[in-house]
């Protein structure tokens, strides 16, 4: 039976594991054999007891710590996720806000003309644009209003922290210092990221 409770996952230098396109979070009873087998330490609780016939001191964890020491990769992988956050959310030629589930890419050269699938020369449009683009080579309002360019991590997580993370327990704020805007989701409700 599902807590429907999440837990927030963090590496072993207590940095969320990912924000991209959404906080790594995985199902508190995952976190449970995480914890029992030994690859993840508690670091915070939910206030709610794990029933269970053999114990009676288990809670349900709300934070977890990852106990293995690799560190995380800081390569940005052309992702439509990581091209959202990219482009701010917004259309490359008509200028509107596209949905993170809406997003499609476009090859400024397209690809039947030669271009490639690459950082400079992949850009977010909303799909009105896209399908009215097609083909048509990158001039006149079919020239992107930003250049396209590969991010560092650096950059990209910048550019994140402009945008609200969805959070299921008020506690994990506290592991997320550099974001500023949080949108917390009672448990079993669909997070709208």
């Amino acid at each position: 039976m599902s807590t429907n409770l999440r837990t927030l996952v963090l590496n072993s230098n207590f940095m969320p594991v990912s924000v991209f396109p959404k906080l790594y979070t995985i199902p508190a009873e995952e976190a449970i054999s995480r914890v029992l087998n030994g690859s993840c330490a508690v670091i915070a609780n939910y206030d709610r007891p794990v029933l269970t016939p053999s114990r009676s001191d288990l809670q349900w964890p709300s934070v977890v710590v990852n106990n293995n020491t690799k560190s995380f990769k800081k390569e940005v992988k052309l992702k439509k996720s990581t091209l959202y956050y990219r482009d701010h959310a917004t259309c490359v030629y008509c200028g509107c806000d596209v949905n993170i589930n809406e997003v499609t890419y476009d090859h400024v050269i397209p690809r039947v003309k030669g271009g490639h699938h690459g950082w400079d020369n992949v850009v977010l449009s909303c799909s009105d644009c896209n399908s009215r683009k097609g083909h048509s080579d990158p001039v006149g309002k079919w020239k992107p209003a930003r250049k396209p360019y590969a991010p560092s991590f650096y950059e990209l997580m910048d550019i994140r922290k402009n945008f609200p993370l969805v959070i299921y327990d008020e506690c994990w704020s506290q592991y997320l210092p550099e974001f500023s805007s949080y949108v917390l989701v009672q448990p079993g409700m669909k997070d709208e990221e």
